[in-house]
């Protein structure tokens, strides 16, 4: 399936569809292109959007920059951050004007341009510009309006960041980010087990044939029971851009992240298979659909914290 094809069809699954629908639609998306499913979401609606967010530095106070790394970025620069980020374990940092590497291939420059990372991780510089040649003490928590922070070379997985240009999501969107992160999770895995059983078009599965099918179809079984207690949880459930009662949010929060414990389960065992076949040295299919899945793994087991409950946050937006 194309990009285009995925953008297309993304935009027509939202926020104000019926989360059983989320959950058909990117679970069959996650399941024919992780990789162009995970770029198609976050092109199209950026969840970072509700967390405290940056104002970026300039040459003259530390122009952000994002290198890209195997499976990531790493992260340097300055950002402005609201008081709001006191209370929050994520942060948001955009890349300044939306700039990017000059260096790298088309798809590195055309890469992501915000970043989540975790609070900690960030340095206060000690300094609060605020004009050219004016500059007063930036110390302690964060307390005022805006405070300078400084991150350097910090690693930042794929599945951490996002793009500006895409439709924000609200805290009120969370019902909606959950349920597709984690319909995406459940249709890579299947694709795993797919492969391991030599069931996707064009990929070998690991030998002895009979040990991977055997394999592979228990850990089909888990992921099509874990779809169906997901399938149970959204059944019935309005639109996610209805604010859901605070119990049935906690229940779907619940099962998204057993679902990525799950996902992540069986992306252990197939490896594992990976692992234990003697490929001659030639390079597995499974492990090229692990690495292209790897970004949608690694949010689904974060996604709770990213984007919380709506009542668990104060940025909340209706």
């Amino acid at each position: 399936m194309s990009m285009s094809t995925h953008d297309d069809q993304l935009k027509a699954v939202g926020p104000d569809s019926a989360l059983v629908g989320v959950l058909s639609a990117f679970e069959r998306y996650g399941h024919d292109d992780p990789a162009g499913a995970w770029r198609a979401l976050t092109s199209t609606w950026n969840w970072a959007a509700p967390l405290p967010t940056g104002v970026p530095g300039t040459d003259w106070t530390g122009t952000p920059a994002a290198r890209p790394v195997s499976g990531g970025y790493t992260l340097s620069g300055h950002w402005r951050l609201p008081s709001a980020a006191d209370a929050m374990p994520w942060v948001a940092l955009p890349l300044a004007d939306g700039r990017r590497s000059s260096a790298g291939t088309d798809a590195e420059q055309n890469g992501p341009d915000l970043f989540v990372v975790p609070a900690k991780n960030l340095l206060t510089t000690g300094r609060l510009p605020s004009s050219r040649g004016d500059s007063r003490p930036a110390s302690g928590p964060v307390s005022r309006p805006a405070d300078v922070y400084a991150v350097v070379d910090v690693y930042v997985p794929v599945g951490f960041s996002t793009y500006t240009t895409g439709k924000p999501l609200y805290a009120s969107d969370a019902a909606f980010h959950w349920t597709a992160i984690a319909a995406l999770a459940l249709g890579a895995a299947r694709r795993m087990t797919d492969a391991l059983a030599g069931s996707t078009p064009g990929t070998t599965p690991p030998h002895p044939a009979a040990a991977a099918d055997g394999q592979a179809a228990e850990l089909a079984a888990v992921l099509h029971d874990e779809r169906l207690s997901l399938a149970a949880t959204v059944h019935g459930l309005p639109a996610a851009r209805h604010v859901l009662p605070q119990v049935l949010e906690a229940r779907l929060a619940q099962q998204v992240r057993q679902v990525a414990i799950v996902v992540r389960h069986v992306l252990a065992e197939v490896y594992q298979q990976v692992l234990s076949v003697d490929t001659m040295g030639d390079r597995h299919d499974l492990v090229s659909i692990i690495e292209t899945s790897s970004p949608i793994l690694q949010h689904a087991l974060f996604a709770g914290e990213m984007l919380p409950p709506v009542d668990s946050t104060p940025l909340r937006k209706r």
